[in-house]
């Protein structure tokens, strides 16, 4: 069976190079599917060039609007992809609006110190582009029904050409149900609230610990004083 998949396999890559393209990007890594859309945006310079300077300005005033907004590492364009996804993917906003989830995975990115952020940053970029690839409008400006049909259509799993903006799912919903008021109404613990219930309990246990000895010792000097007198 193994070896009659590959034959098949290899007869079609032969026949179909675009086949045997997309069969190969299946196997590839987050690193090697980021390097394949940076070649092809490399290919693609002699077309945006000349646009350069209005996507620097464009760029900008986005990061200054997310600056604005509270937000530390991440900005509007990304800001708007996240609240685009979770909207249209998750069951119930959270009691600050959608936008909290945006805030909560910035909290995340500019708080954990990793080497590996870079590619967190390419994957939101990359989300809010992916309906382009199918000449449609950005994944903010699409209507929410036609938003949830897309991602539905396209970015359920992580394979073939729209796998790179398919993995901004775990990162949403990370920034989801690491909301207080989501985790509480699915009675959920962060992990600050477990270290810090761990830490009352801890403080609570040495404070009983510490009464009962003080309690131990009064209750012995009180004896010992009742015996010096009976003597």
């Amino acid at each position: 069976m193994r070896i009659s998949a590959t034959i098949a396999q290899g007869s079609a890559s032969c026949r179909f190079p675009f086949v045997h393209a997309r069969l190969e990007m299946l196997h590839m890594s987050l690193n090697g599917r980021i390097a394949l859309v940076a070649v092809v945006a490399l290919l693609a310079l002699p077309l945006w060039l000349p646009l350069s300077p209005l996507i620097y300005i464009w760029w900008r005033r986005k990061r200054k609007q997310a600056r604005a907004k509270g937000l530390r590492v991440i900005n509007m364009i990304q800001a708007d992809a996240i609240v685009a996804h979770a909207e249209a993917s998750l069951p119930k906003a959270p009691a600050d609006g959608w936008f909290a989830v945006a805030r909560n995975i910035d909290r995340y990115l500019a708080t954990v110190d990793s080497p590996r952020h870079w590619r967190s940053h390419a994957v939101l970029i990359a989300l809010e582009f992916s309906p382009c690839l199918r000449l449609r409008a950005p994944l903010s400006r699409l209507p929410l029904e036609k938003r949830r049909a897309f991602l539905e259509d396209h970015l359920a799993t992580t394979k073939g050409l729209l796998a790179l903006p398919a993995l901004s799912r775990q990162l949403i919903r990370m920034g989801y149900y690491t909301d207080p008021g989501i985790a509480q109404d699915l009675g959920f613990r962060t992990m600050q609230q477990r270290r810090a219930s761990t830490a009352r309990t801890t403080a609570s246990s040495s404070s009983k610990t510490s009464s009962s000895k003080t309690s131990g010792s009064k209750a012995s000097g009180s004896q010992q004083s009742n015996d010096q007198a009976v003597g």
